[in-house]
């Protein structure tokens, strides 16, 4: 018997009877139907189950949420009713085939409602963006109908389904803090950080939606919900104004460079230049080791103000490592700021002491000021980094 977030036999059957021409999905060849699927529901299916593109589609169908599988379905019947469909005019059986299939789509548009109904978003709360979500996370708070529309077979995530939701991901916060959260689409990195950032917005609103279990957006989880995200959004943003004051940090409109390291040190006429800076050159050569560009704010020559040059390095980097060593404030301040724009932060430092309460609970890759220190410092950067993806 199929689970309810599943397609029956009988929902499915036409639509495989229809499509699948005896190994082949109508007439496209392998690279078309991968990318075709990759289109319609995020999964290129021939990469994914490596069997004949009638059996991927016939697997998919039988594990995929029902929402999904249809979608796919409703995709894969408007390409052939504009391009395959003369080929059957004198088949009777496919023409039954394909009588069968718009009633079933028609009935289901019918049960589902608006197009709202049919939508779902992720949302993410972590303490460390930079990290992926532990598997005892997952789904926490989501409602347990949902949860399994988008559970592979074996009841593990599916992070080819998640990865095509709007999802909207935040830092920890309490209800008292400015926090803010962005709402874009996932990368396919392993820590599953946002490659595209649509909107933001102040992440005290996310409390309107989430579970009232005295954790709010306290608590480390990923969680889906049915609902259109952007409608949500438009909602939130209702009673939601920015201050337009000089005295308010004003962010450029720049696009993610996702290569780009922006390094936020202490710089003026006392300390080192970036080219004579043995902690600068060991951050860039670990940057470069997996083709990461770092810039650093006293590299950029054109005649604008400081302040602005580190605000434009903030928003266009998808990467931050800041230098902790001796407690200079315009870095701890930099990164204040850097973790309020939802860019992944590397602390670094070369202080023994402890770190301030504040940002103690975040994992900072500890060097010694000496060679084998700073080739220390480098190899520590990668494994950073590659844990980022």
């Amino acid at each position: 018997m199929a689970s309810s977030s599943t397609l029956s036999w009988m929902e499915k059957d036409p639509f495989i009877k229809l499509f699948n021409r005896g190994g082949y999905v109508l007439d496209f060849n392998d690279f078309r139907f991968d990318a075709f699927t990759q289109e319609s529901v995020g999964v290129p299916l021939l990469t994914r189950y490596g069997l004949s593109k009638g059996k991927s589609l016939e697997k998919f169908a039988n594990e995929a949420p029902r929402n999904v599988v249809m979608k796919l379905f409703s995709d894969l019947m408007d390409y052939y009713e504009y391009d395959f469909i003369q080929q059957d005019d004198n088949d009777a059986d496919y023409q039954r085939l394909y009588k069968r299939c718009k009633k079933i789509l028609s009935s289901t548009a019918v049960q589902g409602g608006s197009k709202e109904a049919g939508m779902f978003f992720n949302v993410i709360i972590r303490l460390d963006e930079s990290q992926a979500m532990p598997s005892d996370r997952m789904f926490e708070g989501t409602d347990p109908r949902i949860a399994a529309r988008f559970r592979n077979y074996d009841g593990s995530p599916n992070f080819d389904l998640l990865r095509t939701l709007p999802t909207i991901a935040v830092r920890e916060f309490y209800q008292d803090e400015s926090a803010v959260a962005r709402l874009g689409y996932l990368g396919s990195d392993p820590a599953h950080q946002l490659s595209e950032i649509i909107e933001t917005f102040p992440a005290a609103k996310l409390n309107d939606i989430l579970p009232r279990s005295g954790w709010l957006g306290s608590r480390t989880r990923w969680m889906v919900f049915a609902g259109d995200p952007y409608r949500l959004i438009g909602n939130m943003q209702e009673n939601y104004q920015a201050i337009q004051n000089p005295a308010v940090v004003q962010f450029p409109q720049v696009s993610i460079e996702d290569k780009q390291i922006a390094v936020m040190m202490p710089f003026n006429s006392s300390y080192m230049t970036p080219d004579d800076d043995p902690v600068y050159r060991a951050i860039k050569a670990a940057g470069e080791q997996l083709g990461y560009s770092c810039v650093r704010a006293d590299e950029i020559h054109t005649p604008t103000d400081i302040k602005d040059d580190i605000f434009k390095l903030i928003e266009g980097s998808k990467i931050i490592i800041a230098d902790l060593s001796g407690g200079n404030r315009n870095v701890y301040y930099e990164m204040g700021l850097a973790h309020a724009r939802g860019r992944i932060v590397i602390p670094i430092s070369s202080d023994s002491g402890t770190l301030p309460f504040d940002i103690g609970h975040i994992r900072t890759v500890l060097f010694h000021r000496s060679t084998h220190g700073m080739e220390g410092l480098t190899h520590d950067l990668v494994q950073s980094l590659k844990a980022i993806g």
